[in-house]
């Protein structure tokens, strides 16, 4: 793990988990669930495989175990984004026309120590998260969601 990967991280946990809180979801790391009577809303923090920027993906499937085509039964608690078929899912991502890469994520490569920059990026993260809720509330996709379905 890179050291700008380990602050990006600190900053991501210091800013946004408290906002993915105060929505109603639950974890400590890189997946959360929030639960209603009926759906199971799952949230990811995913990180580029080359470094530097990450981007968060999420989707909403019903709620209780799922029982996967190879069989296996997964409890409703273990349940991720990883196990929802791509096309239920979406992101929330940088939204750059300029650029045609499909990860698009919220860049933090050349931070170096520079703390400010990180929380400042965890805190326009945390800021877009409206829209996340609104895609999973309503499937509206904002203009920093992408869902996955529409790929081409």
């Amino acid at each position: 793990m890179s050291r700008e990967g380990d602050l990006m991280r600190k900053a991501l946990k210091r800013e946004l988990l408290p906002q993915l809180k105060l929505l109603g979801f639950i974890g400590a790391t890189s997946n959360f669930q929030r639960k209603s009577d009926k759906a199971l809303d799952l949230l990811s923090i995913q990180y580029s495989k080359y470094g530097g920027q990450f981007i968060l993906e999420f989707a909403r499937r019903e709620r209780g175990e799922l029982q996967t085509s190879w069989g296996e039964i997964i409890p409703e608690e273990k349940v991720n984004v990883a196990h929802v078929i791509p096309t239920r899912r979406a992101r929330l991502q940088r939204n750059d026309e300029m650029f045609e890469e499909l990860f698009r994520g919220f860049k933090f490569e050349g931070f170096g120590e520079n703390q400010a920059r990180y929380d400042a990026l965890a805190n326009q993260v945390a800021s877009l998260l409206p829209q996340v809720n609104a895609w999973l509330e309503t499937g509206v996709s904002g203009e920093n969601v992408h869902s996955l379905a529409s790929s081409g």
